[in-house]
């Protein structure tokens, strides 16, 4: 009976070269897309990203109501970044491309996302004092500020991200 056996010719470089597989795909670097706090502020002193928190989530008296874009721009972008992954993936394994690059990719989907889902939105609908005061209907877009202060940031392990929406 003929007994198969395994050797393997410069088990040294393969094993540096898994090290350095393994540190381009490790880490903790995020993307980050939403409203950072320092995007800048209303007449009133309020800041976008507060008036972003209070449009996602509505607000504290149930004034405002919820009108969430974050988590469903994100969701519904999901197939689209998976395939990005899935067609970027083997150039960041080979060298070819960075995954900060990859990364800056999926960012900039995604905030393009957002801003299509603050652009689409339409319920709940504006009270109709609130569309005589200013104009529209579109429950998000007044002046246009909050679908210009979404942003994207490559967060990469103990960085200190600025908080927002």
């Amino acid at each position: 009976m003929i007994e198969p056996t395994i050797s393997m010719v410069g088990t040294q470089q393969v094993e540096e070269a898994l090290k350095q597989l393994a540190k381009r795909l490790s880490g903790e670097t995020r993307v980050l897309a939403g409203v950072p706090e320092g995007a800048g502020t209303y007449e009133d002193g309020l800041t976008l990203a507060t008036i972003a928190a209070v449009n996602n989530f509505g607000s504290a008296d149930g004034r405002i109501p919820a009108r969430p874009v974050l988590e469903p721009a994100i969701t519904k972008g999901a197939p689209q970044y998976q395939r990005l992954a899935e067609v970027m993936i083997p150039k960041v394994l080979s060298g070819e491309m960075a995954m900060t690059t990859l990364l800056e990719q999926m960012g900039q989907l995604a905030e393009g996302h957002i801003k299509q889902e603050i652009t689409d939105i339409d319920s709940p609908p504006n009270a109709p004092s609130t569309i005589a005061k200013k104009g529209s209907d579109s429950p998000l877009i007044d002046t246009g500020a909050f679908r210009q202060s979404i942003r994207y940031v490559i967060a990469e392990p103990g960085d200190q991200i600025e908080e927002g929406l």
